[in-house]
């Protein structure tokens, strides 16, 4: 059976902006960004140390400009994968109560088998799904934005 070019040109356009799973986009971003890592983990400034007391005694010392270690970025991800666990508990407990809303909002997807935030805290420390939310919800992007550069 011979697949037409309209299921062909949305298979393609799916792979790489479908949502709920990995896609070439997120593949092609993160290959970016690990160049753009390594590119500026390079960048290093010598600095001449004179000593004080003895003249002519240099000693060099080099400054990486950029350090980057995996340490806080696991730290962060288990600060916020707590914060859905408990957030998620919470609502299924709780649900209606205005402060455990407050705190995280969820609506179930895939017939109950996962759930996503739909308000709350939990709401905003998750990804804007695509570029198109993030113009839809900017306080949402700009809140995410800033919580991932804090944190």
């Amino acid at each position: 059976m011979l697949a037409t070019k309209s299921s062909k040109t949305d298979a393609l356009y799916q792979a790489f902006y479908r949502q709920d799973a990995p896609n070439v986009t997120n593949l092609l971003g993160t290959i970016m960004v690990v160049l753009v890592v390594i590119y500026f983990q390079g960048f290093k400034v010598h600095l001449t140390l004179m000593h004080r007391k003895v003249r002519g005694v240099f000693y060099p010392y080099t400054i990486k400009l950029f350090y980057t270690s995996t340490f806080p970025i696991i730290l962060q991800a288990a600060f916020i994968s707590n914060i859905y666990f408990f957030s998620q508990i919470l609502h299924r407990k709780f649900k209606g109560n205005w402060f455990i809303e407050l705190i995280g909002k969820w609506k179930d997807v895939d017939f109950g088998a996962r759930a996503v935030p739909v308000g709350g805290l939990a709401y905003y420390m998750s990804p804007p799904k695509d570029f198109s939310h993030f113009l839809a919800d900017p306080l949402h992007g700009v809140f995410y934005t800033t919580f991932i550069m804090a944190s």
